[in-house]
Parts: C-alpha cells; sequence; structure tokens
C-alpha cells in the first residue's frame, strides 16, 4: 500500500472507532436513546466501510465479510431504539396533549422497555475484545489498498446505487423503495466523505450534494411518520372495536405519508433522473 494511504484512510476509521467505542462501554453501564443512535451511526460506517473493503480485495470477501459478523445483531437492534424513540416523538407530537390514549401511550412504554432490555443485555453479551478484533482485522485488509483501488471501488458501489435509484424512480415510489433509497443515499455519503479523507475529488457535484441533504432530510421526516403510521396501525389492527378518537389522528397522518411520498417521488424524479443521469 502507498506509504501516505493507509494512515489516511485508516485516521477517519479511527475517529468512528474510537468514538464507537466508548459509546459502547458508556451503553454497557446505563442505556441511553441518544448515545445508541450514535453508536449505530458509528456501526453504519463500520458496514459500509466493510463494504469496501470487500470490492477491493474481491477476491477475500467471504473472509471481510464475517469480520463485522459479531456486530451485525447490535447494529439491528440499536436501529429498533431509534425507532421507538421515533414512534414516541410522533406519539408525543400528535396525541400526548389531548390525554385520550392511555393504553397506546403504555404500549408505548412497554416496547420502549423491552427494546432496551434487548439492547443492553446484548452489549453485556459482546466481550470487549470484539473491538480489538474488529480494528486488527480492519487494519490488515486497509494495508492492500491504494488510492487506485480505493477510488476504482467507491465509485463502482456509487454507480450501483444510481443505477438503483434511477430504476427505483421508473414507478410509482413505495414504501420499501423509498427505504432503500433511503439507505443508499445515506451509504453515498459515507463513501464520499471517505474518497474527501484521502485527498480524492468528491463524485458529485456540490449542487448535487445539496440536492441530496434535501432530499435526506424529507426522507428522515417520511420515515418517522412511516414508523408512527404502522406503530398505531398494528396496535389498533388488533384491537376488536376501535375507537373513533383514533380516526382524526389516522387520517391525519395517512395525509401527511401521502403528501410527503409525492414530495419525495417529485425530488427523486428531479435529482436522479435529471442530475445523475
Amino acid at each position: 500500500m502507498e506509504a501516505s494511504t493507509l494512515p489516511l484512510v485508516l485516521h477517519v476509521f479511527d475517529k468512528h472507532y474510537d468514538a464507537g467505542k466508548v459509546l459502547f462501554e458508556e451503553l454497557s453501564k446505563k442505556m441511553r436513546s441518544k448515545k445508541a443512535t450514535e453508536l449505530e451511526t458509528h456501526l453504519d460506517f463500520f458496514s459500509v466501510y466493510i463494504q469496501l473493503l470487500e470490492r477491493v480485495h474481491f477476491n477475500k470477501k467471504k473472509k471481510i465479510g464475517k469480520i463485522f459478523s459479531p456486530f451485525k445483531p447490535l447494529q439491528k437492534d440499536l436501529r429498533k431504539v431509534k425507532h421507538i424513540r421515533l414512534i414516541q416523538e410522533g406519539f408525543v407530537g400528535h396525541m400526548k396533549e389531548k390525554g385520550e390514549y392511555p393504553d397506546y401511550e403504555k404500549l408505548i412504554s412497554s416496547d420502549k422497555d423491552r427494546v432496551y432490555t434487548e439492547v443492553y443485555e446484548l452489549i453485556l453479551s459482546i466481550p470487549l475484545h470484539q473491538w480489538e478484533t474488529l480494528y486488527r482485522d480492519i487494519y490488515k485488509f486497509s494495508q492492500g489498498m491504494s488510492i487506485l483501488n480505493i477510488n476504482t471501488a467507491i465509485n463502482q458501489i456509487i454507480n450501483e446505487e444510481i443505477d438503483f435509484f434511477h430504476f427505483g424512480t421508473k414507478t410509482r415510489l413505495d414504501a420499501q423503495t423509498i427505504s432503500e433509497i433511503y439507505k443508499g443515499l445515506k451509504k453515498v455519503t459515507v463513501l464520499e466523505k471517505i474518497r474527501l479523507s484521502i485527498g480524492l475529488n468528491a463524485v458529485f457535484t456540490h449542487v448535487v450534494h445539496k440536492e441530496i441533504d434535501i432530499l435526506s432530510k424529507k426522507m428522515d421526516d417520511w420515515y418517522k411518520n412511516q414508523l408512527f403510521l404502522q406503530h398505531l396501525g398494528n396496535h389498533l389492527g388488533k384491537k376488536e372495536d376501535v375507537s373513533k378518537k383514533y380516526q382524526p389522528v389516522l387520517t391525519l397522518l395517512q395525509k401527511s405519508h401521502k403528501e410527503s411520498t409525492n414530495a419525495i417521488d417529485a425530488r427523486c424524479q428531479q435529482l436522479f433522473t435529471n442530475m445523475l443521469h
């Protein structure tokens, strides 16, 4: 590996690794949703970085893919912490002030306790030496990379995402496609940051990044609404008799969901069809 590349590419990994490990140790003492969400962000970075390593060392893909295995269940469960927090925020914003929904508030509280317990127990079950093993493996495979093959690998991954974005916008966007695009945009943003950290130019212009940022923020709002609507819908679906007091909230959420989906659809057509393809 070029002498100057390893420190550069590992420097960006080190920041996420150090911060993630500190959060992991703090969460092993006490669960906090904000810290859990921050840790999830760092694990998401590891996941993208490992995809980059897999692409560079394509003949060792299976071995590299196993590096992250001990952390995959944690990554999945940390997402649940974020989900229940967003659902709780949705409840506070739409229903709490009315004070008419104690049964639903109790369900959210119960779900939150269950998710927190599951994540806390999972954190305690992961020995700290797994972090050292992760770093050792990342370091080993990062040594085999050059600026050229990092550049090639990132371009390949980003081009695949763009092809999916473009394909996804050919028909009316559904919830699954929006979720996939949402994840894809996050991956592209991480890869662009890695490029910049090792002295490469960004793939996309400042104008495109601004559009990606606006779309991502709209998707954040859509995602929150979708989770809350889904959770509330599941709750009401189990009731034999649904009180009419829920109808105004459902109507508002469904209206907001439709408007948000249409706005995202229009943004995606503009960005992926006109600017990126």
